[in-house]
């Protein structure tokens, strides 16, 4: 026998097949882990937000509210998602909103890529997709549904049956302007004029959205008779073009206010009066407004100091715990009002009948509120709210005066703007049921001049209330905005890194550990 031949032992040919079996199974094993764990962690919320204020996480209140949504809904991104939280979006918004925003994987919108992708995690029935605005599916997507969108927006939309049975795509587009809080870091009014930029402050990216998603998936429209014959040209435009995108509906009823006129109708809104409404026609209102015994109804009134008296409807509104004075609130503290001499600071009571909305940081202007009085807070089935107020230091002033001084500080003191009375009772299901009348001071409040201002809230607080008394608080859910900040384990990647990220630990790894594997048994075996 040559010496050169080596005896081959069958155990050694036998442990060594064994080897490279097992080490194929164990990176078999690690392949399937690293893919069940990704699916996992993409389907479902298992990061870690070590970020001040948890700003890359939903609120409790927030994920129970998602949960919840038993119908389909699409989040659809105007952006690809490597263009929303990389260079396209900063660009984008740099030219078209004077807006400078960081490029860093820290910045708002891969804030909000990563609070949006979290929403499906929690409910099957969400989906977030990304539609590239130079697509033809994108032209599509706009014709079919006869949307206003540009880049950047965000669609949310649920088909489902409307109030025939018939299948209808109910959808509401959020802006830019809609989600993030701008600033002028200058401190002065440069950006509005072009000549600097805004940064960004806050994002209110889990209000919009998950009020969008209450709105399309709410079963029926909320129908509002507008009453164009007593109320002043053009004083509610503003407030109809936003509660629109609530799936209000709108008439305007030109006519004599009756039971026949008022059929079918959730609520009656009056602004700025013009005339009187006659006692017949507040007799309907009240007739309206109890709904043989179903409640549900509601009247919603906003005054103005250059209306003429109007004896027959403040009898009426007496009736419903708001008197209406003959003089408006003025401020008498310069640092509670603006420069224009009327406009004043105004303050959310916080009332729990507003509680969805009671923690925005946003601030209340107005000006022109005619002086109103809470004459009790319960009588019989009525509780009165006074859900906003003016400072302390205000006084009940002849109306259009500026610059009025108080005879005396026993005349300074709180006086509400807005009140809403609720007449409630339980139904046979003892549910509660109610119908209610609100009255703000000022058109003015929802006048579209403060929709400019993005630390403005009169809009969201005159939805959140209409809202409110048509039974869709969830409709007015309100978070506290985000903030970003760099200390998270949850720092969103762009396309590009997640791929690479995903290629490198379920592939390349496992195959580094298997050739390594290889070489050593082999080193061993030659030995």
């Amino acid at each position: 026998m040559s010496n050169n031949t080596k005896v081959k032992n069958p155990k050694v040919m036998k442990r060594s097949i064994f080897t490279v079996v097992f080490a194929a199974c164990l990176v078999a094993v690690l392949i399937a882990a690293n893919v069940f764990a990704t699916t996992i962690a993409q389907k479902y919320p298992t990061t870690v937000d070590l970020t001040e204020a948890a700003s890359n996480t939903l609120t409790i209140e927030n994920i129970e509210f998602i949960k919840g949504i038993d119908k389909p809904v699409e989040i659809i991104v105007c952006a690809t998602r490597e263009g929303y939280t990389g260079s396209e979006m900063t660009n984008y918004v740099y030219n078209a909103y004077y807006v400078q925003e960081n490029s860093t994987p820290d910045n708002y919108f891969n804030q909000t890529i990563t609070l949006l992708e979290s929403y499906p995690k929690y409910n099957k029935n969400i989906s977030v997709s990304y539609i590239d605005p130079q697509t033809p599916e994108f032209k599509e997507l706009e014709s079919n549904y006869e949307i206003d969108i540009v880049y950047g927006d965000i669609l949310v939309r649920c088909t489902r049956p409307d109030e025939n049975g018939k299948e209808h795509t109910y959808e509401s587009v959020i802006t830019f302007n809609d989600i993030y809080e701008l600033y002028d870091p200058s401190g002065s009014t440069n950006a509005m004029y072009g000549s600097s930029y805004y940064s960004i402050s806050a994002s209110d990216i889990e209000t919009r959205i998950s009020s969008a998603m209450f709105t399309v998936s709410a079963s029926g429209h909320k129908k509002v008779a507008v009453l164009t014959k007593n109320s002043a040209k053009d004083s509610y435009s503003a407030l109809v073009s936003a509660l629109e995108n609530y799936n209000f509906e709108f008439l305007e009823l030109d006519g004599v206010v009756s039971a026949t006129t008022l059929k079918d109708i959730d609520t009656i809104l009056l602004t700025s009066p013009v005339s009187d409404l006659s006692e017949a026609e507040l007799d309907a209102i009240d007739v309206f407004l109890e709904n043989d015994g179903n409640y549900q109804k509601n009247f919603m009134v906003f005054g103005s100091t250059s209306s003429p008296n109007t004896p027959n409807l403040n009898e009426f509104l007496e009736e419903w715990g708001i008197k209406v004075e003959d003089g408006m609130a003025y401020e008498t503290n310069s640092t509670y009002r603006l420069s224009d001499g009327q406009s004043m600071m105004l303050f959310n009571k916080k009332a729990n009948f507003t509680k969805s909305i009671n923690e925005s940081e946003l601030s209340y202007y107005c000006g022109d509120n005619v002086a109103i009085k809470s004459l009790y807070e319960t009588q019989g089935s009525r509780t009165s709210h006074v859900l906003m107020s003016t400072s302390e230091y205000a006084v009940k002033a002849p109306k259009g005066v500026s610059g009025y001084t108080a005879a005396s500080t026993d005349e300074l003191g709180e006086m509400p703007v807005v009140i809403v009375t609720q007449d409630a009772k339980y139904n046979d299901n003892y549910d509660e049921i109610s119908s209610h009348v609100a009255y703000f001071a000022s058109t003015d409040f929802i006048d579209e001049v403060w929709t400019q201002f993005t630390d403005n809230g009169n809009m969201d607080f005159a939805i959140a209330v209409a809202n409110i008394i048509n039974g869709r608080a969830a409709a007015s859910m309100y978070f506290l905005p985000k903030v970003t900040s760099i200390f998270s384990m949850t720092t969103p990647f762009t396309d590009g890194q997640y791929t690479a990220i995903y290629i490198v630990s379920i592939f390349i790894i496992p195959a580094i550990l298997l050739i390594g594997g290889v070489v050593v048994w082999f080193r061993r075996r030659n030995r």
